[in-house]
């Protein structure tokens, strides 16, 4: 074949690759209110960075220290909002690991935390021989075999510091975009203008506008706080009562409000980072905000079932595990964050020694393990001691597995088998997907094509081999 053929052969396998990518189907940060609310915070964040602080502080006298176990709480207090509760708490393990978790108390409705009960094998131990020390302007604890290790929690702004050898190695906060939206009341007030009479004139409406004090941090508009929309489809965000009354000249409706969570997770001595799979993109995770950026959206963690997808993107595709490695000459460290709902994660570089990533979530509390690592190796004990090792897999599973969209009736499956004994393919498990089912009701037969399942795996089995019935919830 001609070089010039085959190079045309491969564009147009390229474009037809790129072109069945339906980007229609799958949202976009721009299309989300919450991620569009969490960067435009950083953005505002970047516009004022010479004056930007974070308005979430701990109220120094709150702040207690557990006289057993190296455990510390304090209440956390918003200058935006200063009625509205925050509680910290750290927590340091055993093995090093340290704990962050933060949520409100008392608020208009309680917020999902039970993320870390599912993704957790057992509750972490918490290390007996460490202690918190509170000071004037911090808490801090000093731990390791060489004391080289240390977590500073400063007041104002609140921010998390672990530090090996005096060196910063995760920072929370360090960017100011913390911001847990609470649940609140709409407030959708109707004023009556008034008319006043000017001399040599027509009456005029006068309209008192106010000032929002908020909108440096949160912007000038509630966007998407109430509803949204995605193509054809709108969704409400209808937790909490409704009440509605008339205060004369003001009409007031009350409903519960966002709920979203931004955290930037900045790594200053770990230029690159690694994990929040899965997505289609190089192991090394590209920019996707700054100058240079690779990607113009952020990562998101969200299970789609992206059928055909790009090869180089941040869409998000079968799986999403909130994770990450950070790596450097020196030492790895990683963050893993519990947090269930949709998530979206930006990645840039101030340099190439540092990294900064910014965490917005569509709802939850903040529950942050920090692993300390300082090896590739820790990082994954300390990360599998949470969630658990992987079970020895059986060893059928090991084999080939033959599985296509889509085989449409029992003579298809029985002729595919039959092929692989002709060429003497070894076959270990023969998968079938959805069109086994009835009007694609998982689990349920499709009598019309599959009329006779259980003598169909019966001679499947006779050879050694197995069935399997994939589904969009769960591979069986």
């Amino acid at each position: 074949m001609r070089p010039w053929t085959l190079l045309g052969l491969v564009v147009l396998i390229f474009a037809e690759n790129n072109s069945a990518f339906k980007a229609h189907d799958f949202k976009t940060c721009s299309q989300s209110g919450f991620c569009r609310r969490g960067r435009a915070l950083a953005a505002r964040a970047r516009e004022s960075k010479d004056i930007w602080e974070s308005p979430y502080s701990i109220v120094a006298n709150s702040v207690t220290i557990h006289p057993t176990e190296a455990t510390f709480s304090a209440q956390v207090r918003s200058s935006l909002y200063p009625d509205i509760k925050f509680g910290l708490e750290l927590r340091v393990h055993d093995d090093g690991v340290v704990r962050v978790r933060m949520d409100e108390i008392d608020g208009l409705r309680k917020r999902y935390d039970e993320a870390a009960s599912w993704a957790l094998v057992s509750e972490p131990s918490i290390s007996k021989t460490l202690r918190w020390t509170a000071g004037k302007k911090d808490v801090r604890t000093v731990y390791g075999g060489k004391k080289d290790s240390e977590v500073v929690v400063s007041y104002k702004p609140l921010r998390v510091t672990l530090l090996k050898n005096g060196k910063e190695q995760v920072v929370l906060n360090a960017q100011g975009l913390l911001h847990m939206e609470h649940f609140r009341n709409k407030v959708e007030a109707e004023v009556k203008t008034e008319e006043s009479e000017v001399e040599g004139g027509e009456g005029i409406q006068e309209v008192m506008k106010q000032e929002n004090p908020r909108a440096w941090f949160e912007g000038e508009n509630e966007d998407a706080y109430w509803e949204e929309s995605f193509s054809t489809w709108t969704d409400t965000k209808p937790k909490g009562d409704v009440w509605a009354f008339d205060c004369g000249w003001i009409l007031i409706i009350l409903i519960s409000g966002p709920e979203s969570l931004s955290l930037d997770i900045t790594f200053p001595n770990h230029g690159t980072v690694y994990g929040i799979p899965q997505h289609a993109t190089r192991l090394a995770l590209p920019t996707t905000t700054g100058e240079g950026a690779l990607f113009s959206d952020p990562y998101r963690l969200y299970n789609a079932d992206v059928f055909e997808y790009l090869a180089s993107s941040p869409v998000s595709l079968y799986g999403s595990i909130p994770i990450m490695h950070a790596h450097s000459t020196d030492s790895t460290v990683g963050i893993f964050n519990a947090i269930a709902s949709e998530t979206w994660i930006d990645v840039s570089h101030a340099s190439e020694k540092s990294t900064e990533t910014h965490w917005i979530s569509e709802s939850g509390i903040l529950d942050l393990f920090l692993l300390p690592g300082p090896s590739p190796e820790d990082i994954f004990k300390q990360y599998s001691k949470l969630t658990g090792t992987p079970v020895i897999p059986p060893y059928w599973s090991l084999g080939y597995h033959q599985c296509r969209w889509n085989y449409i009736n029992s003579d298809d499956v029985r002729t595919v088998q039959k092929r692989f004994d002709e060429d003497d393919i070894p076959l270990e498990v023969l998968w079938l997907d959805i069109e086994y089912a009835e009007e694609h009701k998982y689990f349920i037969w499709d009598k019309k094509g599959f009329p006779d399942p259980v003598e169909m795996i019966t001679e499947i089995s006779a050879l050694g081999r197995k069935v399997g019935l994939f589904s969009h919830l769960c591979d069986t």
